[in-house]
C-alpha cells in the first residue's frame, strides 16, 4: 500500500510536489486514498480495538470534512 500510496499521484498536485511517478486521474488518487485511510479503520475493528476504531474513524471523517477543497480538486482533474 505504501508503494502505491507514494507512486499514484495526480499530476501537478500542489499537496504533493507536483511530480508523480504514475499520472491517476484524480478520482482513482481519491479512492486509494480512501482505500488506505478506511482499510486502517476496517483493520483495527478486525482486531477488535474497537476504542481505537471509533477514534481513528472520528479522526478520518473529520479529516475528509477538513480537506473538503482537496477532494473537490481530485474529482475535478
Amino acid at each position: 500500500m505504501g508503494w502505491a500510496w507514494g507512486s499514484f499521484a495526480v499530476p501537478d498536485d500542489p499537496s504533493r510536489s507536483g511530480e508523480s511517478d504514475i499520472h491517476t486521474p484524480g478520482p482513482v488518487r481519491l479512492l486509494l486514498q480512501l482505500t488506505v485511510f478506511f482499510g486502517a479503520v476496517a483493520a483495527l475493528n478486525f482486531a477488535c480495538l474497537r476504542r481505537a476504531v471509533r477514534r481513528l474513524l472520528v479522526i478520518m471523517v473529520g479529516y475528509q470534512v477538513l480537506a473538503h477543497d482537496r477532494i473537490g480538486r481530485l474529482l475535478s482533474h
